[in-house]
């Protein structure tokens, strides 16, 4: 059976990139919030582009709702490996010392 390794340097890297990409689409989100189609002056223009930027925000929000999730799973996962980590290092400690319950 092979040794379990976890890069917790290159899940760092990614829970950034992925805070990253939700601080990246919040704005053009919010910005699409505030527009009103009525500013374009054609009124089917208008509605069109309503309905436009309500599903392209709804889609935005999805989007960094995903990413900031995935960037929390990641968080927990290193936390998780480095608790085994450390759990698998004290039981191997112990066991060094004579502790086994075996008979001989």
């Amino acid at each position: 059976m092979g040794d379990l390794y976890v890069d917790g340097e290159m899940l760092d890297r990614v829970r950034h990139d992925l805070l990253h990409i939700v601080k990246v689409l919040k704005k053009p989100g919010e910005e699409m919030d505030q527009l009103d189609g009525t500013d374009m002056g054609v009124a089917k223009l208008a509605s069109r582009m309503d309905d436009f930027g309500d599903e392209w925000s709804y889609g935005i929000k999805q989007l960094t709702k995903f990413s900031d999730r995935a960037a929390d799973a990641l968080l927990e996962i290193k936390k998780s490996f480095a608790g085994l980590d450390d759990d698998l290092a004290q039981a191997l400690r112990q066991g060094g010392k004579g502790g086994g319950s075996g008979s001989a």
